[in-house]
C-alpha cells in the first residue's frame, strides 16, 4: 500500500502544531518561542541516545526505534483530553478536531494518568515530579523487557526520556523554558560515550536514576547560571520570581536580551544540556536493556483463538468508548459525523448481536469514518502466517461504501497492505461478513478497520473475529 494510505499510524504533528500556534499567540509578546522547552529536541536527544548503545542492545531496540524517536519520547506532551474532540485543543469552532492519538496509542496508559478520569497520577514535567516519574517508567521498562514485551518496554522509555528531558530544560524557569532550545540539532550528539550501567538490581537502578536526573537539574542550572547573571538577573533571582509568577517580566526581559546579545553562548548552553541529557537517556536505556539480558522471544500466536479484544464491544474505557477500539475521524472538517459505543435499549429494535453493545457509526463523511483497534491491542503477526478475520454487521438507510478490513503494518507501523471484504451497500439485518490473509513479508502488526463512507445511514458493527488458522 502507498505510504500516504489513510490507515497509516497517525503522526502527531498537526495536532502539536495546533498546540504551538496556539502556544506561539499566546506569548508573542514575550519575543519568545512556543512553551516548549524541547521541541525537536526530544526527538534528536532520544536518537542519540539510541546511538550510544552497544551493538546488541541497539539491535534489540530497532524493531521501535524510529518510533520511538518519532513520537514515544512526545508522549507526555499528547496526553491532552482534548484528542479525538473538535476546536484544535482550544475549543475554537473553526479549527478541525484533533485525530484521537491519545486513545489510538493508549498514552494515558503508558504515562499512568488519564486526564479525563482523573485515574493514575499525574507528574509535572519539573523537578522534583519529574525526577519521580522517570524512575517509576524505568521500573515500567525493564518489567516490560522482562516479559518480552518490547512495544511496551520502547513506550515506557519514550515517557521516561521525556521527563528526564524536561527536567534539564528549565521547567521551574518558564521564561528561559520557552525559550530553551538548540537551532542546530544535528549537533546533538553523544560523541562516542559508552553507556553506564546505573545499578545491579532494578530498585538499585531506579535510585541512581533518580540521583542522577537531579544532578542534571543542578548541572543545568551551573552551565546557563554565568549568561544569565551578566543581564543583571541571577538565577537565584530568577528561580525566586518565578516561583511567585508563570512569566515574571524581570527574568522575561532577562532571557530576551541575554538572546538578543548573545545568541551563540545561549545556543552553546542550550547544547550543551542537551547533549549532558543524551548521555543520562543512553545510561538508563542501557541499564534497562542490561536488567533483562535475556529478552525474550516473542511466541507465535496461538491457532483457532479469537485474538481481537474486547471482540464485541462489551467492555469500556471508562471515557464513552469500548476498551481497546478508537475512532478514526479520517476528515477532521466534517461535523455531522458520530462514532458511539452502542447500549441496547428497552425497546424491541436493538441493534446489538450479542451482550449488550455494539460499535455504531453514523453519518459518515465522504472521507470515511471508522472503529479501529488501538496499537497496545493490535495483533502481532509474523510473514507466512495466515489470519480469517470475520465482524457481524447491521446496516440502516445506508449509501455510500462500508467493508471491514485486515491491515498489515511494518515495524515503522507503517501500512504494507490492506485485505478487505466485499463492500456493502445495501440494507441489512445482522450479516457476516469473512475475509482471509497471509501476512506479507515485512508485515509485523495487524488491526481490524471497522469502515464506512459517504454513509447518510447507520451501521453497528459486533462480534468482531481474528484468528490464525492452523495452515
Amino acid at each position: 500500500m502507498p505510504k500516504n494510505n489513510r490507515h497509516t499510524a497517525y503522526r502527531p504533528r498537526l495536532p502539536l502544531l495546533f498546540l504551538r500556534i496556539l502556544a506561539t499567540t499566546a506569548t508573542a509578546w514575550l519575543g519568545l518561542a512556543p512553551a516548549f522547552g524541547w521541541g525537536g529536541e526530544h526527538n534528536r536527544i532520544t536518537a542519540a541516545a539510541v546511538e550510544a548503545l552497544p551493538a546488541g542492545q541497539r539491535a534489540a531496540i530497532a524493531p521501535e526505534a524510529a518510533i520511538l524517536a518519532r513520537l514515544y519520547c512526545e508522549f507526555p506532551d499528547l496526553n491532552w483530553p482534548c484528542y479525538g474532540e473538535w476546536g484544535g485543543g482550544n475549543a475554537d469552532p473553526r479549527l478541525p478536531r484533533f485525530p484521537d492519538t491519545r486513545r489510538e496509542w493508549d498514552i494515558s496508559f503508558y504515562c499512568g494518568w488519564d486526564p479525563v478520569l482523573q485515574k493514575g497520577k499525574s507528574y509535572p514535567h519539573r523537578a522534583p515530579e519529574s525526577v519521580e516519574a522517570a524512575a517509576v517508567h524505568f521500573g515500567k521498562t525493564v518489567e516490560a523487557l522482562r516479559a518480552g514485551r518490547l512495544a511496551d518496554a520502547a513506550r515506557f522509555v519514550g515517557v521516561m526520556f521525556h521527563y528526564i528531558q524536561d527536567s534539564s530544560s528549565f521547567p521551574h524557569i518558564q521564561p528561559i523554558h520557552r525559550a530553551f532550545h538548540a537551532t542546530k540539532l544535528d549537533a546533538i550528539r553523544t560523541g562516542g560515550y559508552e553507556p553506564q550501567q546505573l545499578g545491579n538490581t532494578p530498585a538499585e537502578a531506579a535510585a541512581v536514576l533518580t540521583a542522577r536526573v537531579r544532578k542534571l537539574v543542578d548541572w543545568t542550572e551551573q552551565r546557563l547560571a554565568p549568561l544569565l547573571a551578566e543581564t543583571g538577573v541571577s538565577l537565584d533571582e530568577a528561580k525566586r520570581l518565578t516561583s511567585k509568577e508563570l512569566l515574571p517580566a524581570a527574568v522575561t526581559r532577562a532571557v530576551v536580551k541575554l538572546r538578543a546579545e548573545k545568541p551563540a553562548d545561549y545556543e552553546a548552553a542550550a547544547l550543551d544540556c542537551a547533549n549532558e541529557c543524551a548521555r543520562l537517556c543512553a545510561d538508563a536505556l542501557h541499564s534497562a536493556f542490561a536488567l533483562a539480558p535475556s529478552l525474550a522471544a516473542a511466541k507465535p500466536n496461538p491457532t483457532n483463538t479469537n485474538l481481537a479484544f474486547n471482540s464485541s464491544f462489551e467492555s469500556g474505557d471508562g471515557d464513552r468508548a469500548p476498551e481497546g477500539w478508537c475512532v478514526g475521524w479520517l476528515d477532521p472538517n466534517d461535523r455531522a459525523g458520530r462514532a458511539e459505543w452502542y447500549r441496547a435499549g428497552t425497546h424491541w429494535d436493538k441493534p446489538v448481536r450479542t451482550g449488550k453493545r455494539s460499535a455504531m457509526l453514523l453519518w459518515s463523511p465522504q472521507k470515511g469514518l471508522e472503529w479501529r483497534q488501538t496499537w497496545r491491542r493490535a495483533v502481532p503477526v509474523n510473514a507466512g502466517e495466515t489470519y480469517r478475520a470475520a465482524v457481524w454487521i447491521k446496516t440502516r438507510a445506508i449509501t455510500g461504501s462500508t467493508w471491514f478490513a485486515m491491515q498489515f503494518y511494518d515495524t515503522a507501523y507503517e501500512p504494507v497492505s490492506n485485505a478487505k471484504n466485499e463492500v456493502v451497500k445495501t440494507d441489512c439485518d445482522w450479516k457476516k461478513l469473512s475475509l482471509e490473509a497471509t501476512v506479507p513479508s515485512n508485515a509485523h502488526w495487524l488491526r481490524a478497520i471497522l469502515h464506512t463512507e459517504a454513509n447518510s445511514g447507520a451501521v453497528w458493527f459486533d462480534d468482531v473475529e481474528i484468528i490464525r488458522t492452523a495452515r
